[in-house]
């Protein structure tokens, strides 16, 4: 069995692999075969795992596997095909898949905006299935897809890889019981985002990208392509949108996640061990501390559909850049690149911005080291910026989404500032430094690429080394009402992830046959490098701690590091200086696992929903659901719905949490106004933070007529509300409303808790 490029790593920085490597048989055609086969059943194994973990928490099997094939048959065919167009000849059939991937999680973004906002559903699987068929027809393009190989990887590949992915599933899990698919009677409180999520789907599934759901006129300057992809898979399969966005998603990613980072990583090096590491530091590489307060720094999170989807499309990116710079990509994958850029812009706004510093980054470096490389570089950051400029203006609309230059506030939100006493400005500061650094810590093994002239000369270093120290800053100087800026560093964990892997594999180059006697002393020190800490002192709680207690753990951690260096010093004769550095860098890299292990080990479990209080916060009911979906059932999909009901809480409107969802999300309708919250104009009138989630609505007339027809209804209003377009009422039972709104709206739906009224059509 052909194994994957084995390389020192400065001869892949270098130089393309295609012209490097060299293929080790281990067998013949037979065991060739057996090993892709292996490793595609365990790759299918992983998959129905994780779809079994959401079939286990009520989504029904047959949505699960109609999903599935939609996503297969729109989004990842088309997507293989796009990208063996423009990768170098010799390649990884799993690469082929995870890069394939991201490109159909981009044609399915473009296909749902047009299918949504034409009105033609058809257009979902259609275009992007188009497209798959004029590549194979033109004869030029077929031929380069029919002619790149695909080679399989060692056999012990996949399931390493596949096993990092489980470092994930405790969120997952956590994320069913938080948000439910259904619930048997009664009220539960959900997750405050969670409808938000739904109704932005249900509107770019019907109507497109046209306006918020919830509050009509609103420009939808969001980060939506996650939820034009939700949408995709929801049209294409039949699959309720809830069972799509609560579940489906959800369970897939981190088997996503883990495969896009470790093939990116074997791509980058040649070296097929560095891709279960990479895997490994991507999801069990946590935001590091000696305080012994698990900060955990996965880079997806079910409660933001959008975080987990934009890694595929960050790393097709940046693997494009590395065939751009070793000289094994043609023009199509010039096109690509802003295209991707667009998309990954679009579906999380922490994405594009890592790139692009790492690129400035690299460009900045080559001034001094390599200027034969800034013309491309040059045209690469016009590319990426000039994409994420555009998406700033025609997806964003402008729109900062709440997210505030504000060093004090973005301090007093890092995990250490609790545990280091009275809030001063030595304590911000400390804890703000220290939150950087607990970020970096997951890239250290990328310092090893630095040690090295090839290194410094690679830009792949500078880009990934940029994205990361970009990521890391953010959380010091930005601030967001939902601490959104720590998405930023979520995002730039799989660059760092890389980063390392691909250091530790030029610090394996650089030790030869000693590099395992380091590796094992800093696999042993890792644990001691944040447990002795807490053992010796114990662990600082929130509010009880001060600045000479965490004086004191950070001290035991800097003797432990030095410690294990001179412990590799020793038994590693005639590279002693090497070996220590080594046996740091892993130490620092295990003890980031070590906290992510013990973390998951101590968290208990979620427990299911609680039933409510019909009043109780964020309380929704099974009979206010079914009432929004019988208007749904009932009505056209460009119809206009209002509501009595506006905040978390039934209290009257005045400066109250606006994050009510529930009748935009399981009607699929435009309301009339429901909720103002996240939009551009809430977001200007309480630019201070969380107040933006508080400000009261800003056409207060509008907000009267609604609710006073609904209070006290007459001719007068009823007509008014027709003029607005207004097409049905749903009534909620726990905000005042009159015993019956007709004859002014016909009743056509009621139960316990809700009901729902239609306007009659003019003339009648």
């Amino acid at each position: 069995m052909p194994q994957t490029a084995e390389l020192s790593s400065s001869t892949a920085a270098a130089s393309p692999p295609e012209q490097t490597t060299t293929e080790k048989p281990t067998g013949g055609g037979f065991g060739r075969w057996t090993s892709t086969v292996i490793s595609a059943l365990v790759l299918l194994a992983a998959v129905a795992f994780f779809l079994g973990t959401a079939v286990s928490a009520d989504l029904p099997a047959g949505a699960a596997v109609l999903a599935l094939l939609g996503l297969v048959v729109t989004q990842l065919l088309p997507g293989v095909v796009v990208w063996r167009t423009v990768r170098p000849n010799r390649g990884w059939w799993v690469e082929d898949v995870m890069m394939g991937l991201a490109v159909g999680f981009m044609l399915a973004i473009g296909a749902q905006t047009l299918a949504g906002w034409s009105r033609q559903p058809w257009m979902s699987a259609a275009l992007p299935l188009a497209l798959a068929v004029v590549l194979l027809a033109v004869p030029r393009t077929r031929a380069r897809i029919r002619r790149v190989r695909s080679s399989g990887l060692p056999l012990w590949w996949m399931p390493a890889v596949v096993a990092t992915s489980l470092f994930g599933l405790q969120d997952v899990l956590q994320y069913y019981e938080r948000q439910p698919l259904t619930w048997p009677s009664g009220f539960r409180a959900p997750y405050i985002d969670g409808y938000l999520h739904l109704a932005l789907s249900a509107q770019l599934q019907h109507r497109g990208p046209t306006s918020f759901p919830w509050v009509e006129n609103a420009p939808m300057a969001y980060h939506w392509f996650s939820h034009a992809w939700v949408a995709q898979v929801a049209a294409v399969s039949g699959a309720e949108l809830d069972e799509v966005l609560f579940r489906f998603m959800p369970a897939l990613m981190p088997l996503a996640i883990v495969l896009v980072v470790a093939i990116a990583a074997v791509r980058i090096t040649g070296i097929a061990w560095t891709g279960p590491v990479a895997g490994l530091l991507c999801m069990a590489g946590a935001e590091q501390n000696l305080f012994g307060r698990v900060t955990f720094g996965y880079p997806m999170s079910p409660l933001s559909p959008s975080l987990a989807p934009s890694v595929p499309l960050m790393i097709a990116i940046v693997l494009l850049l590395v065939f751009r710079w070793r000289g094994q990509m043609g023009r199509a994958g010039l096109v690509l690149i802003p295209l991707l850029a667009l998309a990954a812009s679009g579906t999380k706004g922490s994405t594009m911005p890592l790139v692009v510093a790492g690129i400035g980054l690299a460009f900045g470096v080559m001034m001094l080291v390599d200027r034969t490389r800034l013309k491309g570089l040059l045209l690469d950051g016009v590319l990426c910026a000039g994409t994420l400029l555009v998406a700033m203006v025609v997806v964003f609309q402008g729109s900062d989404s709440g997210l505030h230059v504000q060093f004090r506030e973005a301090s007093l939100a890092t995990p250490a500032l609790p545990l280091l006493g009275e809030v001063t400005t030595t304590t911000m500061v400390m804890s703000s430094v220290l939150a950087v650094l607990g970020i970096l810590a997951r890239g250290t093994g990328l310092l090893w690429r630095l040690r090295t002239a090839e290194g410094r000369r690679d830009p792949v270093t500078w880009l990934l080394l940029g994205g990361g120290i970009a990521g890391a800053a953010a959380v010091a100087v930005f601030s967001h009402p939902g601490v959104s800026q720590y998405y930023f560093a979520r995002t730039a964990g799989p660059l760092l992830a890389i980063g390392s892997a691909v250091g530790l594999a030029t610090m394996v180059d650089q030790l030869k046959s000693r590099w395992w006697r380091a590796t094992l002393v800093g696999l042993v020190g890792g644990p001691l490098f944040v447990l002795l800490p807490i053992w010796l002192v114990g662990a600082i709680k929130p509010n009880h701690g001060g600045l000479i207690h965490a004086t004191k753990m950070l001290a035991i951690g800097v003797a432990v590091l030095l410690v294990v260096g001179v412990i590799a010093w020793f038994v590693t004769p005639r590279m002693r200086f090497t070996a220590a550095f080594a046996a740091v860098t892993v130490m620092i890299l295990a003890g980031g696992v070590t906290m992510v292990t013990r973390g998951q080990l101590e968290v208990p479990g979620v427990q299911p929903l609680r039933p409510g209080k019909p009043t109780g916060y964020l309380a929704v009911g099974t009979d206010q659901i079914a009432a929004a979906r019988w208007i749904r059932d009932h009505s056209d999909v460009d119809d206009v719905v209002m509501t009595n009901r506006h905040c978390t809480t039934p209290i009257a409107p005045k400066k109250c949490d606006s994050r009510r969802f529930v009748v935009g999300a399981f009607s699929e309708r435009q309301m009339l106004v429901e909720a103002w919250t996240p939009t551009v104009e809430a977001n200007k009138r309480g630019p201070e933070g969380r107040d933006s989630i508080t400000v009261d609505y800003w056409k207060p007339e509008i907000l009267q007529l609604n609710d006073s027809f609904v209070a006290q209804p007459d001719a007068a209003k009823a007509q008014q509300l027709r003029d607005l377009g207004v097409r049905w009422i749903y009534v909620e039972f726990t905000r005042p409303h009159a015993q019956t709104l007709e004859p002014f709206a016909q009743e056509r739906y009621r139960n316990a808790h809700a009901a729902v009224y239609e306007f009659p059509e003019a003339g009648s």
